[in-house]
Parts: structure tokens; C-alpha cells; sequence
């Protein structure tokens, strides 16, 4: 059961906050993606928050032959993405697309392609190669834990006259060492040598003291 009162914005954030993704794989003359495989996702989630999909042909379809005389079939496609409680409230993307076919397949594939493209770019999926590059990619973007930062800042604040906290010496190399501007934006792979550097340079500055 959706929730009717989200507009179509708020149905395809909440597709996108479901985090898909798809590995790339042997595609035509190359890798990419299957649309069976993008549509296989995403439905259970069209159906969970409410989207239906439609495909519009926008203008005239264009037609050539190319040097080995294949056909290459050319159109415009308007992509509807629609608000199942309220159908009058939707988004829509334009998308340009060819396909090549020997007979009549062409328009089809042409629509198959359009469809696929503007969904991928929509629900914004993530996709790679592997699966471990994937995790290697979210391991080495994620960032300190609230824990973390506590631990750190006993390094790296001080206090004024006033007991108002500043940066200590510690904590302005610190934040110069790792070209940040707050101890959240310091990544987490980053954490045990950002610490054991903290705690180096207080011992330091006890021994001088």
C-alpha cells in the first residue's frame, strides 16, 4: 500500500533511497547492462512506491542505411514516470535513441533502449563491473563514526580564556595532513593512523612540556 499523499518526486527519491545496483556485463559488442535485468530490479520497487512507466514516441522516426547496409532506425522517446494514485502527476525524460537490425526489429529495440537508459538515469543506479569494486568504492568513501570524532577531538580541540572550544595545533595539522575542514569528513579506512598520529604528537608536546 503506497502513500498516496507523495507526489511523483517522492516516489522516485524513495526508489532511488533503495540503493540499486546492477554489474555490467557482455553487452552487444561491448558491456553494459540488459534491459530484462533493469526491469527484473526496479519493478518491485515501481510497485512499492507507487510508479507506472509508459514510453511515447516523440516526432517523426528517421531511417538510414549505414556503409554495410544495415538498417539504423533513429527516434525521440518521452519516458513517463506516473503517479499510480494520481495519474495527472508525473515526470517525464526525453531520450534519443538507435538501434540497428537486419529486418524490423529495429523501432523495438530502439524503444527497449530509450526505456533502459532513462530508468538507469532516473532511479539513479549504480553499476560496476565487480562487486568488490563496489564495496571498495563505499569503503574507502565512508567517513568517521560520531565514536570516532569523540576520540579524536580529545586531540584535536582545546579550550580558550573563555572555555570556548578551538582548534588545538594537533587538530590544524591533522585537518591539513588529510585536506579536511571537519574530523566527520575524515574517512574511516583513515581513522587508526589519524589517531595514532594524534597521539604521538600529544606525547610529544608532553615531553617538551
Amino acid at each position: 500500500m503506497t502513500d498516496q499523499s507523495k507526489n511523483i518526486y517522492q516516489r522516485i527519491l524513495g526508489v532511488i533511497s533503495e540503493g540499486l545496483y546492477i554489474k555490467r556485463g557482455s553487452a552487444g559488442q561491448g558491456t553494459g547492462v540488459l534491459y530484462d535485468e533493469v526491469v527484473s530490479l526496479v519493478s518491485p520497487y515501481l510497485v512499492k512506491h507507487g510508479i507506472v512507466i509508459t514510453v511515447e514516441k516523440s516526432g517523426e522516426g528517421r531511417s538510414r542505411a549505414n556503409a554495410k547496409g544495415n538498417y539504423i532506425y533513429e527516434s525521440d522517446f518521452i519516458i513517463h514516470y506516473i503517479n499510480v494514485d494520481l495519474p495527472s502527476d508525473r515526470f517525464s525524460t526525453l531520450v534519443e535513441a538507435h538501434a540497428m537490425d537486419a529486418g524490423d526489429k529495429a523501432p523495438g529495440k530502439a524503444i527497449t533502449y530509450a526505456t533502459k537508459i532513462s530508468m538507469l538515469k532516473v532511479f539513479q543506479f549504480e553499476t560496476g563491473d565487480n562487486d568488490e569494486s563496489r564495496e571498495e568504492v563505499k569503503e574507502k568513501s565512508r567517513t568517521v563514526s560520531q565514536e570516532q570524532v569523540k576520540q579524536l577531538s580529545e586531540y584535536c580541540f582545546s579550550k580558550d580564556d573563555q572555555g570556548n572550544p578551538q582548534w588545538s595545533s594537533i587538530g590544524t595539522n591533522l585537518t591539513k595532513a588529510y585536506r579536511i575542514n571537519s574530523l566527520a569528513e575524515l574517512r574511516a579506512s583513515n581513522f587508526e593512523t589519524a589517531i595514532a598520529r594524534c597521539k604521538s604528537a600529544a606525547e610529544k608536546n608532553d615531553a617538551n612540556n
